[in-house]
C-alpha cells in the first residue's frame, strides 16, 4: 500500500493513504449502488441509479463522506499494520484529498513510558512516633464520649450541650448551617462570637445577630467577614466530664486500669501514624518515579481519564449532596464544562501516574494470582457479609468486582515495591515484601486502562489510615 506516516508531537500519527484511481472508481460504484438501494430513486430500480444521479440526490459532500467511509473501512486496518504504529484507539478521518485520492487519518498512539534509572531513586523515610500529648488527646476524647448529659431548664452556659438550628451567611453565601447538638465552647464550635451569642439563650428562644467569621472557616473568601446569624435553640443540657481514672478506662472498654487503656491507645496511635506515614511515603515515592520518567500519551488518553473522573464526581454529588448532578450545577452556578476544566489537571496527573505504575508492574513482572483474588473475596465477604455472606461473595465474584480487586491488589504491590527500592533495600527483600498477603478491600474502582488488571494511580495514598477515636472500636469519631 502506498502511504506516508508522520509522527506528531501530540503522540499521534498522521497517515496519508494513497488510493489508486481504479480502486476509487470501484468504490464510487459500490457506494452509489448502496445509496440507490436505500433511497429508492424514482425512475430507477433499487441499486441501479447512475452515479451522477445518486450524487445529485444526496449531495456532493454527503456522497464524499460515504465514499471516505467505504475506503477507510477497507484500507484503514491494512494501513495501520503497514505503518507499524501501535494505536491507542480508533483513528479519525482528518481530510480527503482528490487527484489523486488520499485519505488523511489521525491516529492516537498507545502511551509509552521510559522509567529511566528508577532503581537509583532514593527517598528518605522518617519513622513516626507517638507523643504523650497525643495519647492524652485520645483520653480527652474518650472522656467527652462518656460525659454525663442532663436536660436543664435554664439559659445556656459555656460547656453546655445545646441543640440549636444555626444558620450563618455573609456576602450572600452560606458560612454555617447546623441542626445538630453542639458543645458550647470555642474549641468545639470554632466561632467565639457565636458562642457568646448563644450563651444566655433558653430553649424555644430565637435570636438574630452579627458575628465575625474566624480565619479557620472553610470558605477562605469569608474569613474575617461579618456574618448574619439566625439562632433557634431547641434544648439545653448540662454536660459533666468524668475524671480520667480507672473507672473511665473500665467504661471505655475491656480494661481494668487506666494504665491498660493508655497502653492500648499508644499502640493504636502507633499503628495509625505508621500506616499514615507509609501511605504518605508511597505517595512521595510515586511522585519521584513519575517525575523521573518520560511519559508520552495522546490527548484522547487524558480525555478518557477525564471522563472517568467526571463520572466519579457525578456519583459523589448524588451520594453526598443528595441531589441530581444537573440540579447541583444550578446551585453552584456552574456548567458541566466548568467541572471538566476544574478536573482536567487531576486527570492529567492521574493519567501520568497510572501509566508509570503500569510500566513499573511490567518491568518488575508484578501480577495478581487467582489465589490472591479468591483470598481477598473471602476476606471482604467475611468483613461485610454478616448473615448475607454468600450473597456478598457472589457479588464480589462478578467480573467487574474481580477486576476492581485485581487492580487494587496490583496497585498495592506496585507501591510497596517502589517504596522498597526508594529505601535502598535489596531486590530480594523487595520481592519478599511485595508477595506478602495484603489487606486490600474491594474498592469497586474500575481499571483505568484497556488491560484487565493494571495499577490505578487514583489509589496511591488515597486510603487514609483511621486514627483511633476510642480504645474499644478504634473507629474515627472526631
Amino acid at each position: 500500500m502506498d502511504l506516508q506516516v508522520e509522527k506528531l508531537d501530540t503522540h499521534e500519527a498522521r497517515i496519508i493513504i494513497n488510493i489508486p484511481d481504479e480502486v476509487v472508481a470501484r468504490a464510487r460504484r459500490d457506494v452509489a449502488r448502496k445509496l440507490s438501494k436505500q433511497l429508492r430513486i424514482p425512475g430507477f430500480r433499487p441499486g441501479m441509479a447512475p452515479i451522477n444521479v445518486v450524487v445529485g440526490t444526496v449531495g456532493q459532500q454527503a456522497f464524499a463522506n460515504e465514499l471516505a467511509d467505504e475506503l477507510g473501512s477497507k484500507y484503514y486496518a491494512q494501513a495501520i499494520d503497514e505503518a507499524k504504529v501501535d494505536p491507542y484507539g480508533p483513528g479519525q478521518l482528518e481530510d480527503v484529498k482528490d487527484s489523486p485520492t488520499r485519505l488523511v487519518v489521525r491516529v492516537p498512539l498507545e502511551p509509552t513510558v521510559d522509567l529511566k534509572t528508577y532503581k537509583d531513586i532514593r527517598v528518605a523515610y522518617t519513622t513516626p512516633s507517638v507523643t504523650p500529648d497525643e495519647v492524652e488527646a485520645q483520653l480527652q476524647y474518650i472522656r467527652e464520649e462518656n460525659a454525663v448529659v442532663e436536660l436543664v431548664d435554664r439559659p445556656a452556659q459555656v460547656g453546655d450541650l445545646v441543640e440549636a438550628d444555626v444558620e450563618v451567611t455573609a456576602d450572600g453565601k452560606e458560612a454555617m448551617h447546623n441542626h445538630r447538638a453542639i458543645v458550647l465552647d470555642d474549641e468545639h464550635l470554632g466561632m467565639p462570637d457565636l458562642v457568646q451569642a448563644i450563651v444566655g439563650m433558653k430553649a424555644g428562644e430565637h435570636k438574630e445577630t452579627t458575628v465575625t467569621l474566624p480565619d479557620t472557616i472553610e470558605n477562605a473568601e469569608l474569613r474575617g467577614k461579618t456574618g448574619q446569624a439566625l439562632i433557634d435553640v431547641r434544648r439545653v443540657s448540662s454536660r459533666a466530664l468524668p475524671d480520667i481514672n480507672d473507672e473511665l478506662a473500665q467504661a471505655a472498654g475491656p480494661y481494668t486500669t487506666l494504665a491498660e487503656l493508655r497502653e492500648s491507645l499508644t499502640k493504636q496511635l502507633t499503628d495509625y501514624v505508621t500506616r499514615s506515614a507509609e501511605q504518605q511515603y508511597e505517595t512521595s515515592v510515586l511522585d519521584a518515579f513519575t517525575n523521573l520518567s518520560t511519559v508520552l500519551y495522546p490527548p484522547q488518553f487524558v480525555e478518557d481519564r477525564l471522563n472517568d473522573l467526571v463520572t466519579e464526581f457525578k456519583e459523589d454529588v448524588s451520594r453526598d449532596q443528595h441531589m441530581p448532578f444537573d440540579e447541583w450545577l444550578k446551585v453552584q452556578h456552574k456548567t458541566e464544562q466548568n467541572v471538566r476544566d476544574e478536573l482536567r489537571p487531576n486527570a492529567e496527573i492521574r493519567a501520568k501516574k497510572g501509566l508509570v505504575m503500569r510500566e513499573f508492574a511490567r518491568e518488575q513482572n508484578l501480577e495478581v494470582s487467582d489465589e490472591e483474588i479468591a483470598a481477598e473475596v473471602e476476606r471482604a465477604s467475611r468483613r461485610y457479609g454478616g448473615e448475607n455472606n454468600q450473597d456478598v461473595r457472589r457479588m464480589l465474584m462478578r467480573d467487574e468486582s474481580r477486576r476492581a480487586m485485581q487492580n487494587s491488589i496490583l496497585s498495592e504491590k506496585v507501591l510497596r515495591r517502589m517504596a522498597q527500592i526508594a529505601r535502598g533495600e535489596t531486590p530480594e527483600q523487595a520481592a519478599e515484601a511485595v508477595s506478602a498477603p495484603t489487606s486490600t478491600e474491594a474498592s469497586g474502582l474500575a481499571s483505568t486502562d484497556k488491560q484487565a488488571a493494571e495499577p490505578n494511580a487514583s489509589e496511591a495514598g488515597s486510603t487514609a489510615a483511621t486514627p483511633p477515636a476510642s480504645a474499644e472500636t478504634g473507629q474515627a469519631g472526631q
